[in-house]
This record gives structure tokens, sequence and C-alpha cells, in this order.
């Protein structure tokens, strides 16, 4: 067995594109790790080194297209939080295997990086204006990728600004939530978020935080508080436990209790 687990392994590590596939059915079967992992080279560097069993941002949204084409859903993708591009286009790509037309990309950012931070926020990691993708330089990543403008809507500015109530019933007039990636990191950005998207939940509809984990794990701080809070004021929400990725994420379904079918 240790013989053929070292063959295999050597296969892998081979540039082959045909037998790519094959090749990681394979380890699947005889619980070795998968080392071609689903990274895009502008990925960053730690969904490349997400070990065995785990997913990376990119497998997470994948599963998540997964699961609505599995459950025959309908529905838009929103992302919180749009630094560099890297997760738009991942969403991007990975949407086309089932949906390909059938789905707009909304696309909130301030594109000013990480407002003040208060007290509650405060953390070693991140600072005012950590992780900024000016609107410019977003506009030219995007374009270089091909994606057609029509495809998404990018919504500028602060969340404070720009969630409002009457932006989030004119978009349930539009459409429903099919995954909502939130990458906010902070406690009171993430708290917005939640508040906002209330009107265009579904039954099913996949939320990813990105920044589950942070603040050490804390249930006090950070995406942890501002759910458990969020969850709180709205009952007739709950959030269905279903899919850790990376060291830092964590996803839920949604199901709305009022709600049949």
């Amino acid at each position: 067995m240790y013989s053929l687990k070292s063959f295999l392994a050597s296969l892998l590590r081979q540039p082959f594109a045909l037998e790519q596939a094959f090749l990681q059915r394979l380890a699947a079967r005889y619980s070795m790790r998968r080392l071609y992992p689903d990274v895009p080279p502008y990925a960053a560097g730690e969904d490349a080194r997400m070990p065995s069993g785990r997913l990376n941002r990119g497998e997470m949204i994948r599963l998540a297209f997964e699961f609505m084409a599995g459950n025959l859903m309908a529905g838009d993708y929103f992302e919180f939080g749009c630094w560099g591009g890297r997760t738009f286009r991942m969403a991007f790509e990975h949407h086309a295997i089932h949906f390909k037309e059938n789905m707009h990309f909304w696309l909130f950012d301030s594109f000013q990086g990480l407002p003040a931070l208060n007290s509650l926020d405060r953390h070693p990691k991140w600072k005012e204006g950590d992780y900024r993708t000016s609107r410019a330089e977003f506009d030219r990543i995007v374009s270089q990728t091909g994606i057609s403008p029509e495809r998404y809507t990018i919504i500028e500015g602060y969340y404070q600004e720009t969630l409002t109530a009457a932006r989030a019933r004119d978009l349930a007039a539009r459409t429903r939530a099919g995954v909502i990636y939130i990458d906010c990191d902070l406690y009171e950005s993430t708290r917005t978020v939640l508040e906002f998207i209330v009107p265009i939940l579904q039954q099913g509809t996949v939320l990813c935080f990105d920044d589950y984990y942070c603040f050490n794990g804390r249930p006090d701080r950070g995406e942890q508080l501002a759910i458990k809070e969020f969850l709180n004021c709205h009952p007739d929400v709950e959030f269905v436990e279903y899919a850790h990725f990376g060291w830092h994420g964590k996803s839920f379904l949604v199901h709305l209790r009022n709600e049949h079918g």
C-alpha cells in the first residue's frame, strides 16, 4: 500500500492536464492529500497551503454553487468586501459551470480600505485604510479578466452610507441571494451587512463568512459576535452550519422559519 501511495503521489506532482482528475480520484481513494487544489494564480498564498480535507476559498465558492444547483435554486451572488478582486473572479469562474448567464454579481466595497476601528474591532492585524483596492485598480483587474460590465454591479462607499433600507427593498423586488460572501473583517461592518441582507434571503442562501475565526476565534468579537446578535434580533432566521474553509472561514445555510417550500 505504501509503494502504491508513493507512486501515485509522484504522478500527482507532474503537470498533467487530462490525467489530473483521474489521479485526484485515486488520491482521494487512498486518503492522500490533493496536490492540485483549486488555486488560480491570483489566489492568496494561504489558499494554496490549505491542508488535506480543508476547503480553500475557491473550493468553498464552488461548493456553494454546487449546493444551489443540486437544490435547483435560483439567485444572485453578493459580495461584501472586494479587496483585490480575487473572490469575485473565483466566483465568476465557478458560477459558469451551472448558471452561465443566469446570475448577476453584486459587489459592495468602500474602495478606501477598512473604516476607522472602534474599540471592539481593534486588532494588531488591522488598521484604518488596510485592504484598500482603489476603484480604478479594481476596474482594471476586472477588465483584464474579460468579464462583461453587464454581468456585475458595483456599489461603492462605506456600508453605513450605501446599505440602506431603500436599496435592500429595491434589490428584494428584483432578485434573491443564492450566495453571499461576507469579507468585512470587522464586527461593526458585518452587523450592518447582516441587517441589510434580510430582505434578499431565501431558503438555502449560502452565507460565507471569510473572517469567522479571526480575533483568535473569540465568540464575543468580530463576525461571530455580529452573527450572534443578528440571530437574537431575528428569531425567524436560522443559520444552519455548513462547511469550514481555510483556517479563517465558515459557511452557513439560511433557514427562514416562517416560510415553507
